[in-house]
């Protein structure tokens, strides 16, 4: 009656003044009642709808700004758009245009792992194929960019420093580090140059070897 009784005080008021003279009093107050509670049902219902909306806004917005980053692997080729981009599916084995064999012996100081070649695991990070390009070098060919791919098969993120050791004669000529981190079940492609193999003069029956190793960060 907390509602009723305001009205019924209006109502009796406006008989008192001749207002409301020969009408249903009772027909009036309830439908009163009934359109007050509506209409508080309703702004009731809008003012929970608007609290959910942004309660949910709220929450998407803290999900997002809390979600972890990925750790993004610039390997200056996977993923590119470029046309000369590498296909790490393809890199698998050997590729290479001339004779290349692997290298047991290290044949760097700064080496903290042994000598690793294709299908070799040093760090966690699996060597699954190599590229070799070769470029004119006085009467010879040489071998002056190496596309090595190695895969994280752990369920962890690995950084370590891969190394590219190049052999002639079974000599050490020359190594490249390249750093790298590698998040899991992901693969990373290394590029290793080197441009001063254009200046040598080599033999025509010289042979060529290689491996990878470790090396400090």
């Amino acid at each position: 009656m907390s509602e009723v009784d305001p009205l019924i005080k209006r109502e009796l008021q406006w008989m008192a003044l001749g207002v409301l003279e020969n009408r249903d009093l009772t027909t009036m107050v309830f439908a009163r009642v009934r359109r007050r509670r509506i209409r508080r049902v309703l702004i009731s219902l809008l003012t929970i709808t608007s609290l959910l909306g942004i309660s949910v806004a709220g929450y998407a917005l803290m999900s997002r700004e809390s979600a972890p980053q990925e750790i993004a692997i610039d390997t200056g080729a996977t993923g590119s758009t470029d046309d000369d981009a590498i296909d790490t599916e393809a890199l698998l084995g050997l590729i290479s245009d001339y004779p290349i064999t692997w290298e047991q012996s290290v044949g760097d100081y700064a080496a903290i792992s042994k000598a690793a070649g294709i299908g070799d695991t040093l760090g966690g990070l699996t060597a699954q194929g190599l590229k070799v390009t070769w470029e004119r070098c006085g009467s010879s060919q040489c071998p002056t960019q190496w596309v090595l791919s190695l895969r994280n098969q752990t369920s962890d993120i690995i950084t370590i420093a891969p190394s590219i050791s190049v052999f002639i004669d079974h000599n050490p000529l020359s190594s490249v580090t390249r750093p790298v981190t590698v998040i899991p079940d992901d693969t990373a492609i290394l590029i290793f140059t080197f441009p001063e193999f254009r200046e040598l003069s080599v033999r025509r029956d010289a042979t060529w070897q290689w491996n990878w190793f470790l090396t400090s960060l």
